[in-house]
């Protein structure tokens, strides 16, 4: 047991929450994160929209230590949207500082559960996350059922969390001591997240804060820069990852931000016997990167890029990535310097049956729904971005920063109608007209879309002559929405 001395410091520590840090953990909060410590105290709920590495994650563990130690037989439910983003950032940091404090005695720390050592089925913190697979009404079951005298729910990256999981939330709140916290960067303009901020009905129930990644003391002043020289100040990237606002999608906009970033690090099941293959955007010279982009099922692996290389020198490391990653087949973008890279490797032994050229340019399926193949293919990453069926790389910081650059290309783009009232994407020369870098992973990514339902035939059929992929729709038809109604979908 704690000695009487601890016992005093505890109740003083229950309202004032930055001494606890500073004292029973050996912290320094920022500004920023000793204004949620100073107003916790104060409301039941809390709303925090914050910029990358402002320490929010290590606050709310901060907040949910205070919450476990100066309240008897207390309770604490943490979510997040998936269960790697749970346990990978807010219950490691949640494990790494109760390691440090001086209560690490007291606590027993495991996987998804931290509960006191005297009363383990009473005194507890556990980890749960939805599935965002699952139906409205088992999501909603995620937070329901937890009561107590004294509970505090937390949840991480509330932005990307299925709203049918806020709907027990409410009943949660029964008691004096109820509290909840809702952190993250975000990512989307609607939500209950969202709503928390800037609903007029709701907003005024919320103790709001907004943690700009240039005023935190935790954040490297080079980041900002990066992020505004990479993506523009003006970029939702910028927004979302500095300065902690939420994405401002142009009606234009063919893929919203929100649903690429709803991608990155999603948990899909991916077949064992799924063809891992390439797919390659081929560019010369100039500012424009050349890309070669593995993928496996609806599963993204980490790409490559190049710039300033010749069609050789492109193929030479297109052939070895081939090799590491034991690529079943690539895909390659056979228009204009793209058309020498497909006939160089055409006359390679072993590489020629795995190679097929991709021609964007051509007709698509039905000309009064697309006007040509580049616009179908970028419907079919829309509809795959829309129900987050994709799996972005973002297991660690690098991957992330990746995962970025590919969502704000695929978001860059505008849309419009041919005299058939078939979608035109806008093409990258329009595009750099009004200050827009090429998207070259996307296009990437679009050539992996060619052969995504055509896979299993093509590429594993291993010994056999190259053969014209089937096309997408030519397997199977595609509910696709009337021009006047796609964006109700």
């Amino acid at each position: 047991m704690l000695n009487p001395a601890i016992l005093k410091r505890l109740r003083e520590w229950k309202y004032n929450p930055v001494s606890f840090v500073q004292d029973g953990i050996e912290a320094t909060p920022s500004k920023q994160q000793a204004e949620l410590l100073r107003t916790f105290p104060l409301h039941k709920r809390h709303t925090v929209r914050s910029g990358h590495g402002t320490g929010k994650d290590a606050c709310a563990s901060w907040l949910i230590m205070n919450f476990m130690t100066t309240r008897p037989y207390a309770k604490v439910v943490c979510t997040a949207p998936t269960n790697r983003q749970l346990a990978d950032i807010l219950w490691s940091e949640l494990s790494k500082w109760f390691r440090r404090s001086i209560f690490r005695d007291e606590f027993v720390i495991q996987s998804d559960k931290i509960f006191h050592k005297e009363s383990p089925k009473e005194w507890w913190c556990r980890a749960v996350s939805p599935s965002v697979k699952a139906s409205k009404e088992e999501q909603a079951e995620t937070l329901a059922g937890f009561h107590g005298d004294h509970l505090l729910i937390v949840v991480d990256e509330a932005s990307g969390v299925p709203d049918p999981v806020f709907i027990p939330l409410e009943g949660a709140m029964t008691q004096p001591d109820n509290i909840v916290l809702l952190i993250g960067n975000m990512t989307r303009g609607t939500g209950y997240f969202y709503d928390s901020h800037f609903d007029i009905k709701q907003r005024d129930k919320w103790n709001k804060l907004h943690w700009d990644s240039r005023d935190s003391e935790n954040v490297d002043p080079a980041y900002p820069i990066y992020m505004k020289d990479k993506y523009g100040e003006d970029s939702n990237v910028f927004r979302i990852r500095v300065a902690g606002e939420p994405p401002k999608d142009d009606e234009k906009t063919f893929i919203p931000l929100s649903w690429a970033i709803s991608c990155i690090d999603n948990e899909i099941p991916i077949a064992e016997d799924e063809p891992l293959y390439l797919g390659v955007d081929v560019a010369r010279y100039g500012e424009d990167s050349s890309i070669i982009l593995p993928r496996k099922g609806l599963r993204i692996y980490p790409w490559t890029t190049f710039q300033g290389l010749n069609t050789i020198d492109l193929g030479g490391h297109t052939l070895e990535v081939m090799r590491d990653m034991d690529a079943e087949g690539i895909g390659i973008d056979e228009i204009g310097v793209g058309a020498g890279l497909v006939d160089w490797m055409h006359k390679l032994p072993g590489a020629s049956r795995k190679v097929h050229g991709v021609n964007v340019a051509t007709e698509s399926s039905d000309k009064f729904r697309f006007h040509r193949l580049r616009d179908e293919l970028w419907w079919e990453m829309r509809e795959k971005c829309r129900n987050q069926q994709y799996w972005f790389p973002g297991s660690t910081a690098k991957e992330r920063e990746m995962s970025d650059e590919l969502c704000n290309e695929l978001s860059s783009l505008y849309y419009d109608f041919d005299a058939n009232g078939a979608y035109v994407i806008e093409s990258k020369k329009t595009a750099k007209a009004r200050g827009i870098k090429s998207p070259n992973i996307a296009d990437a990514l679009a050539l992996s879309e060619y052969f995504h339902n055509t896979a299993y035939r093509i590429f594993l059929s291993k010994g056999s002559a190259p053969k014209k992929p089937r096309r997408p729709w030519e397997i199977q038809q595609h509910n696709i929405p009337s021009p006047d109604n796609w964006m109700a979908c």
